[in-house]
Order: C-alpha cells, then structure tokens, then sequence
C-alpha cells in the first residue's frame, strides 16, 4: 500500500467502514511512513472537531445506514464506481470531508426513505443484538481512554409491495451482493411490480450481471409480461450470447421468440454456431424452423 492509497482511508477508517484487512493494512503502512502517520493525526483531528458539532443519533439507524451504502456502491458498475469515488479527490483536506457527507447522506436517506407514508409499519424493534469495537484512541493525560464501537440492531418492517418505503427496501435487497438467497427472494416478490420503471431496471441489471443463475432466473421470470420491450429484447440477446447457464439460455430463448423478428433469428443463428448444449441447441432449431430461417448464418 502507497501513501496516496493510505491517505484515501482514514476518513474510512474513522468511521468504521474499512473490512479488518483493510485496516491492518492501513496500519502497517502507518507503522512504517512518519509522513502519513502526521496525516493521519490532521484527519482525527478534523474529526473530532467535527464531531464536537454532532446531534446525538440512533445507533439503529447508523447500521442501517451503513448497510444501505455498502449495497448501493456494490451495486454500481466498476466504472461507475471509480467515477463516484474520484469526486471525493478534491485535495487533501477535502477528503475527510467528502467522507463525511458521504455518511450524512446515508443519515439523511435513511431517514427519509423509514418515515415517509404509512404504509410501512414496524413490528418488532429490539436492543442492539450485535457490537464490535472498531477504533480505540489511547489514553490522554487525563487517562481517559476512548473506544469506538459498532452496535447492529434488527427490526421488522410490514408493507404492501407496491408501497415505494417496501419496494426501496425490496430493491436493496435485491443488490445485495453478500447473500444470493436474499436476492433470490427479493426478485420472487419484485417480479411481480415489474410495471415500475425501477424494478424493470433492477431485473433487467440482474439478468445481465448477478453472478448467482438462480437469480437471473426468477429475474427472467419477472421479464415474462415485457417480451416486447425494445431495451430488455436487447439485454436479452446478449444473454443468450454470453450467459454461461444452460437454463438461462433456454428461457432467454423461450422469452425472445414470443415476438418473432428476422434480428432474432440472426442471434439464434450465431448461437447455434457455438452452442455446445443438446437441448439448447434443439430449442434454436425449433425456434428457426417456426420462424422459417435457416440454422444456419451465411
């Protein structure tokens, strides 16, 4: 790790919001560079101005911040991301800073996305269930020593599914990298919104990107009602080119042959010609045959 790459952690690490390996990266590389451990004291002393200035908050709401951030970044393409975090470049003090909006605008979502309506009721609320100590400042001359801990509560919300505070919630879910399960359930229930110009978008990004088959299927299932969208036969196609499940391919297949054009039958075609599966392969054939095309390109 280089000083720049260093340097563009602390703020990070301050606030908890660095992996274990991360950290201890950051700290060997602290441990042997005097120029980033002087950094290091001007950012935690930004900090703790800034804190000095803070409004108690919940620490519920913290870690659901904090959760739907990590899954809206993950959530983004590499490129995006880069993009995203390259706005936070704005000079050396402005770095701290920029980490510090970027947590008031997960307070301020957060905030705003739980309380608007009705139609998002909480069941169950409890203590927090979960703390980690993630920083501890050594003491000072008072002997006060100070130590940063993480708590992580759970609640229950209820809701319609067409309500925007479930589908919001819904839709993060679906983006969550960490737990395929999860997001298998959440296209089950989203399918069925597949109306709305968000979930179209999130089941369209599933089909094309989620590394779990799983998920790309029920994210077809949705897709089911769409046959004639322009911009998910497009995403459809490129599926059947590229993805590398056999069922997914099938009902690719089955999805973009409920409207038969002559651009169809010249994607079939390009499959037939790499197409190492039996049934696959016999269902371009029957698809070409129906729509009178050769199984062959020329």
């Amino acid at each position: 790790m280089n000083c720049d790459v260093a340097a563009k952690q602390f703020s990070l690490m301050l606030y908890g919001e660095l992996s274990f390996d991360g950290e201890e990266l950051v700290q060997q590389h602290l441990e042997g560079c005097d120029a980033c451990r002087v950094e290091f004291g001007r950012v935690k002393r930004l900090h703790r101005a800034l804190e000095s200035q803070e409004v108690e908050l919940d620490g519920a709401l913290l870690a659901d911040c904090r959760r739907t951030l990590r899954v809206s970044v993950a959530a983004l393409g590499p490129a995006r991301k880069r993009s995203w975090l390259d706005g936070l470049k704005l000079g050396g003090l402005l770095k701290p800073i920029g980490a510090v909006a970027l947590v008031a605008m997960g307070f301020f979502g957060a905030r705003l996305s739980s309380t608007g309506g009705n139609s998002l009721t909480t069941l169950q609320s409890t203590v927090p269930v979960a703390s980690r100590v993630r920083y501890v400042e050594p003491a000072n001359s008072s002997g006060q020593v100070q130590i940063v801990v993480e708590e992580t509560s759970q609640r229950t919300l209820s809701g319609a599914t067409g309500s925007e505070p479930i589908r919001k919630l819904l839709l993060a879910a679906a983006r969550d990298t960490s737990d395929a399960g999860l997001r298998v359930e959440s296209m089950d229930i989203l399918k069925g919104n597949a109306g709305s110009a968000e979930v179209r978008r999130a089941l369209l990004y599933a089909v094309q990107h989620d590394p779990n088959a799983g998920v790309r299927l029920k994210a077809l299932d949705g897709l089911k009602g769409l046959a004639s969208d322009p911009e998910m036969r497009h995403a459809l196609s490129q599926v059947l080119l590229a993805d590398d499940n056999p069922g997914v391919r099938t009902q690719a297949i089955d999805l973009l042959t409920q409207k038969k054009e002559p651009a169809i039958a010249g994607v079939l075609q390009e499959l037939m010609r790499k197409e190492d599966n039996s049934y696959v392969r016999l269902k371009c054939q029957k698809a070409l045959h129906e729509m009178n095309a050769s199984v062959e390109t020329f």
